[in-house]
């Protein structure tokens, strides 16, 4: 979807805005609706995607009642530079930091689905005074649980991407190199002290649910929720939207009574 037919899709909500920031060397694209709120809610997909994967939530009139709503394409999707992949979770957590920090009177509560969730996590670890909640959803998050699927590795030959589609390019080159990024962040865990709901189906057969188990013991156990779903799969943005709702809600009371 462009951002045009994005605009027409909303054209009776708040008001969609389009932003660019160029960071370095990379152009950063983002859509927000900013109605002065106090909050605002940070949608990171994940691989492949492009902000407009939540776009149902820019018109969810049960949240637009409280919060400011911004989602970001990740660099490599959507118009962030499509086609050139960026495998570091620590470049990517970079450049969507310096989009957030053009909102510095909002608190930002961050919500990232699969490859975003590692995302997130990178960016509170990096960035731990920045933001004041997470909502992991189908995170992938363990490193022990990243496979190494045959296909993958010939995809990334000249030939192989001569017949991929661009954006399963880039995802599979940010793929390959998971693995690794999430072990360099596995020292990093304890710089999280900010309240986390993990949210896991439990038939999601693209991440497995062992991810919540790994979240529940790396993040402190003070802070965090873990919501299981039973017979949910891997699309909780779409299937089960209600469960992110209801989850930021949690957080907003946890808010109130801390």
């Amino acid at each position: 979807m462009d951002d045009e037919d994005a605009k027409d899709e909303l054209e009776d909500y708040a008001g969609l805005q389009i932003g660019n920031l160029q960071v370095n060397d990379r152009n950063m694209h983002y859509a927000y609706i900013d109605q002065n709120r106090n909050t605002m809610l940070i949608f990171i997909h994940g691989s492949p995607g492009s902000w407009n994967a939540f776009i149902d939530f820019f018109k969810a009139d049960s949240i637009l009642a409280d919060f400011d709503l911004l989602a970001v394409d990740r660099p490599g999707f959507g118009f962030s530079d499509f086609g050139e992949s960026e495998n570091s979770l620590e470049t990517q957590a970079f450049q969507i930091n310096q989009v957030l920090n053009q909102f510095p009177k909002k608190k930002k509560i961050l919500i990232g689905h699969s490859l975003g969730g590692p995302v997130i996590a990178r960016m509170a670890m990096d960035y731990p005074d920045s933001y004041e909640g997470l909502v992991f959803v189908a995170p992938s998050l363990d490193p022990e649980m990243e496979e190494e699927e045959w296909y993958r590795k010939i995809i990334d030959t000249k030939i192989g991407a001569f017949f991929t589609p661009k954006e399963f390019e880039v995802s599979n080159s940010e793929i390959l190199a998971l693995k690794d990024e999430l072990e360099r962040m596995l020292p990093l865990w304890k710089k999280i002290n900010i309240p986390s709901i993990v949210i896991q189906g439990t038939d999601d057969i693209l991440v497995p649910a062992e991810n919540a188990s790994f979240a529940s013991k790396m993040l402190k156990d003070s802070l965090t929720t873990i919501t299981i779903l039973e017979g949910e799969n891997h699309f909780v943005p779409w299937s089960n939207p209600e469960e992110i709702i209801k989850a930021v809600y949690q957080m907003i009371d946890r808010f109130a009574n801390n």
